[in-house]
Order: structure tokens, then sequence, then C-alpha cells
């Protein structure tokens, strides 16, 4: 294939399933033989120098080409038609996954990573049942907490960082891909943190509840004071010690919009008790 774009390939488009929509299902063939979907055809053209149009009869064909997934190294076995192999990608639940030790170099689906902090970073994997309170005591000195939920074994990470010198910011994410949402079948998270005086004083409390994002941890850990957090102050702490009660519920995802019913309203996707709201010492 001398003097040809490495990048185009005779039988099938040269961007190999990662460009989704319309436009990926419209297929143009050059003079040259080269197959290319519609969002590279103005690249193509620049780079091969030879006239292209569109083939009907090509759509077909690779509209019924499957591919595997890009993360099969990972674990998932998927095969996908060329133009939704782009969606499966963003939300695919053997999406690599970072650890959120610093420089670590690990990267893996989520279960993996399990083992992979118990076994490399010695850190203890806490095990909670959803809708239900549990009191987690948390040093200070380790940043990051994994929890992992009974139910489906779905991984999350509570992180913890300084505030200034007078308060911490807690805040829990789902470890997965941040596209894992649009999954048709992925469940959908909503958490709640409370931090009561050490004293047990109910008056002096504060609390936080909100949806739960997912992250790969791509680029590390939250950063303090961006998204949703608890802001704890360190008055309500007991030493080196953070004491929080954390509350995960698994939230139906909603349904396709297709499938909804008109005139009808959809229902609460958020349980009865789970408004985001904040209680301040006064």
């Amino acid at each position: 294939m001398a003097g040809q774009d490495k990048r185009c390939l005779p039988l099938m488009p040269a961007c190999n399933g990662e460009h989704g929509g319309k436009k990926a299902r419209h297929q143009a063939l050059c003079e040259a033989g080269h197959v290319v979907c519609g969002y590279c055809r103005g690249a193509h053209g620049e780079a091969c120098g030879r006239a292209d149009t569109h083939c009907p009869e090509l759509d077909a064909v690779v509209g019924g080409t499957k591919v595997p997934c890009a993360y099969r190294d990972f674990g998932c076995d998927r095969f996908l038609v060329y133009h939704g192999a782009a969606e499966h990608k963003r939300a695919c639940p053997w999406m690599p996954c970072s650890c959120p030790q610093p420089g670590c170099a690990f990267l893996g689906p989520p279960a993996a990573l399990l083992d992979h902090c118990s076994a490399e970073h010695s850190r203890p994997i806490i095990q909670v049942r959803y809708g239900r309170p549990w009191t987690l005591s948390l040093p200070l000195a380790q940043r990051w907490h994994v929890v992992v939920g009974q139910e489906d074994r779905s991984v999350f990470l509570v992180s913890l960082a300084d505030l200034g010198v007078a308060a911490t910011a807690v805040s829990l994410l789902c470890v997965r891909s941040d596209g894992a949402v649009a999954l048709p079948a992925a469940p959908h998270f909503w958490c709640k943190l409370s931090v009561e005086h050490p004293r047990g004083d109910k008056d002096e409390m504060i609390m936080m509840a909100s949806a739960v994002s997912s992250s790969p941890l791509s680029a590390g850990l939250p950063v303090p004071g961006q998204g949703m957090f608890l802001a704890v102050p360190h008055l309500l702490m007991s030493g080196d010690v953070l004491a929080i009660s954390v509350r995960i519920d698994q939230l139906q995802p909603p349904p396709p919009a297709s499938t909804a019913v008109a005139g009808r309203a959809p229902a609460p996707a958020a349980p009865a008790h789970a408004r985001t709201t904040t209680r301040r010492l006064q």
C-alpha cells in the first residue's frame, strides 16, 4: 500500500468506529478505493487528493460490520456495530480506571482496582449495603478510602482534602466511566453525608445529599472545592479521625424518552429523604 495515507484502509473506514451518529453511517468511496465515513471525508480528501462519492451499497456493508470494543484487553468481550462503537466506548463498564494514589501507574477496570488497592496500598475495602446509613471512621492521614456496594460490587471513592486551615472537604464518587450513566441498564446513585459533633450533639451537625457523579479517576482525586462536597469544620472531628455517616441509595435509571407515556409526569428518581441540604453550625 505504498503511497497511501496509512489511515486509509480499502475495506474499513479509517476511523474504525471512533465516530458515531448519522454521519458515520454514510460511507464514501474514493477513486483510490479508500472507504471513509461522513466525518472523515474532508480530511481524507486533503490527505489522499482523490475525489470521492457517497456509496449507498457500502452503507449497508459497513453498517453491519462489527468491531471489538476498544477495551477488549481490559475484559470487555463485546463486538459493536461499527457506527455504535464510539458510543459504547464512552460508557463501557470495562473502561480502565486509574489508582487514586498519586504517582501510581495502575490502570484497570473497577473490579481490579479493588484488589490493587488492597494488595499494593494495604487499604481496607469498606463494604456497605445500599439504603442505610453506615458510620465510617476515616483517618485524616489517608486522603482516599474505597467503598464497595455489597449488592452489585460498584466501587466508590471517598476522598478528603483540606479547605484552608479550618475545614476538610469530603466527596464521594462512583469509580467507573463518566459516561456510564448513559447506559440503559446502568444504576444511578444518590448519597447522603453527615457529620455530628463528637459529643453526639445533633444540634451541631452538617449534612449534604446529592447525586453521585462518576469518574474513571484519569485526572486523579477530585479537586478541593469543585463539584459536590461536604465541608467539615475541624471542630467536628475527633483528633486525626473523621467519623462520618455515609448512605448510598441505588436508583433505577430513568426510562428512555421513547418509552415515556405521553401526558404522564415521570416518577421521581431520588428517594423522598434525598434532598440537597446543609445544616451549618450556628
